[in-house]
């Protein structure tokens, strides 16, 4: 994975996931989505223009957010220009994206996950780890995946005796891997 990761658009700005798009909801274009940041950033977002990305991955379409509302886990939404449920359909199973810039700010030491998947990892020597390609929940802490240069997976916890530093301006991580006894 490279620096000009799929989370990049063509401004280079980095798009983050906000949320998944679902079925069709009634008869006037609406759809399901499940959001991934909460119900509340999508009612910032009406009037904006949202992209789609396809379900291969390879396209994305901008449509403008015409409204949202709160369905139990679930949001309803509807986007200008889809009027129908047949094409409310042909958006089902889409990921949207937004710009980073659209996002709220994050607490000190709270990334995206688009932020920081792909950056280089590196031991407080200087070493090259490898790079992140994913993290998971388990208990108390996410779990951080680094594939190495020789493709094998190296999985430590993200505490804070392991993370020793995020720089997003120079795109790297600093991590002390734990002495296994």
């Amino acid at each position: 994975m490279t620096d000009d990761r799929a989370g990049r658009g063509a401004s280079q700005e980095l798009l983050i996931a906000i949320g998944r798009l679902g079925k069709p909801h009634g008869v006037r274009g609406e759809i399901k989505f499940t959001p991934y940041f909460g119900h509340d950033l999508m009612y910032t977002l009406v009037g904006q223009e949202l992209l789609l990305m396809s379900a291969k991955g390879t396209d994305r379409d901008a449509l403008v957010l015409e409204s949202v509302r709160d369905a139990d886990k679930k949001m309803i939404i509807a986007f200008e220009g889809v009027e129908t449920p047949e094409e409310a359909n042909g958006l089902a199973s889409r990921a949207v994206q937004v710009p980073r810039s659209m996002m709220p700010p994050l607490p000190d030491g709270k990334f995206y996950y688009e932020e920081i998947i792909g950056l280089p990892v590196f031991d407080p020597q200087g070493g090259k780890l490898g790079r992140l390609v994913d993290f998971f929940e388990a208990g108390s802490a996410d779990v951080w995946v680094i594939k190495t240069d020789t493709g094998e997976e190296i999985m430590t916890p993200c505490i804070p005796e392991t993370l020793l530093k995020v720089d997003l301006g120079e795109k790297r991580i600093v991590m002390k891997l734990m002495e296994m006894e």
